[in-house]
């Protein structure tokens, strides 16, 4: 089946509190960052005096925004070689009770016919095609400011209850939700259903969905683009990997990770926008890297570990460089003392 979207893929983070340490008419704002390989500019919209535009804060959050993006362009152009300007929409809430740290995504096209055919604006530009998308904006990222948020580039998080003085890393969030922007997000409904377009029997998907497997490697969309529904059913809640769950069966992300599929955050109640678009946190050895389901307060990493830039790879980004092995980053972690589909980080 054939349709045309104009869907924005939207993914977010979540946080866990740590004891431990369309073409917009009017006039439009825009941020801008270093022109070095992945950079975002961002729109920020007309001045609402809230969010990005907090009569106080909001020349802070617009500042922090564009060092992101700079901070990012450095980081991905130290694993891959892919270079692109990616405009996403900014917006912010002020949700101090909510769940929700922030929220990225992409823009996306349904495919021309079934299968992994769903076109991600973000990433079609960032792989080197033609942009689908024209003059709009390629994506969204969303920011609760209602969170307490560590700013500074150059220092570390504070760690502990937010009650007690503890935030959340800015710029490792931000790295998380434009990742999920640069593809790293499932496109199936809670029920199985396919997001863009097309039945659970002949549908249309991202790439992310063309990896997903159970753990005894069942694929869960076949070539032909079906959907397996028993295999999604029971793997989609499964819980914990390695024992049970969804995994990413990449050739490029089993090599990383000792020639096992890596596995995704599935708990055993399904979470909107957190549950598959995530690496498992409720699994120990995989719990720490950037694309987990939750964020904490305190230091988390601002670089991919050797799985994410697997993944990444499976994906269709050209990695540049070798990068840790999977023990280096760990022994790297255990000094730290997203209109569409959403991929998001929860509070515990």
């Amino acid at each position: 089946m054939s349709r045309k979207t104009n869907v924005k893929l939207s993914a977010k983070r979540l946080p866990r509190a740590m004891i431990q340490c369309g073409l917009m008419a009017g006039f439009l704002a825009f941020g801008s960052a270093a022109q070095a390989a992945i950079s975002f500019t961002f729109d920020y919209g007309t001045d609402t005096g809230t969010g990005f535009w907090d009569p106080v804060d909001g020349a802070t959050r617009r500042a922090a925004m564009d060092t992101a993006s700079t901070a990012f362009a450095d980081m991905f152009a130290s694993h891959f070689s892919n270079s692109a300007t990616i405009v996403l929409e900014a917006t912010a809430t002020n949700l101090p009770l909510s769940t929700n740290l922030a929220s990225a995504g992409s823009n996306a096209f349904g495919g021309n016919g079934v299968g992994f055919t769903v076109n991600e604006i973000v990433k079609t530009k960032a792989l080197g095609g033609v942009d689908p998308n024209g003059s709009n904006v390629d994506g969204s990222v969303n920011v609760n400011f209602g969170q307490p948020w560590h700013f500074d580039l150059g220092s570390t998080a504070p760690g502990g209850d937010p009650e007690d003085g503890g935030k959340y890393d800015f710029y490792s969030t931000i790295f998380h939700e434009f990742t999920h922007a640069l593809g790293f997000s499932s496109s199936i409904d809670q029920d199985g259903s396919p997001f863009f377009g097309g039945t659970k029997a002949a549908g249309e998907w991202v790439t992310f969905d063309q990896f997903l497997v159970d753990k005894d490697g069942n694929r869960v969309v076949n070539a032909d683009g079906s959907l397996n529904q028993a295999v999604w059913d029971a793997a989609s809640v499964g819980g914990a990997s390695p024992a049970n769950g969804m995994f990413f069966n990449g050739s490029f992300a089993m090599a990383a990770n000792g020639g096992l599929p890596v596995g995704l955050y599935t708990p055993t109640s399904w979470e909107g926008g957190s549950s598959v678009s995530h690496t498992d946190d409720q699994n120990p050895a995989i719990y720490g890297t950037m694309m987990t389901a939750q964020g904490p307060t305190g230091p988390w990493p601002r670089d991919y570990s050797a799985i994410e830039v697997a993944m990444l790879r499976d994906l269709g980004y050209t990695a540049v460089a070798a990068v840790p092995e999977p023990e280096t980053y760990a022994m790297m972690l255990a000094g730290l003392g997203l209109l569409g589909w959403a991929a998001r980080r929860r509070k515990a």
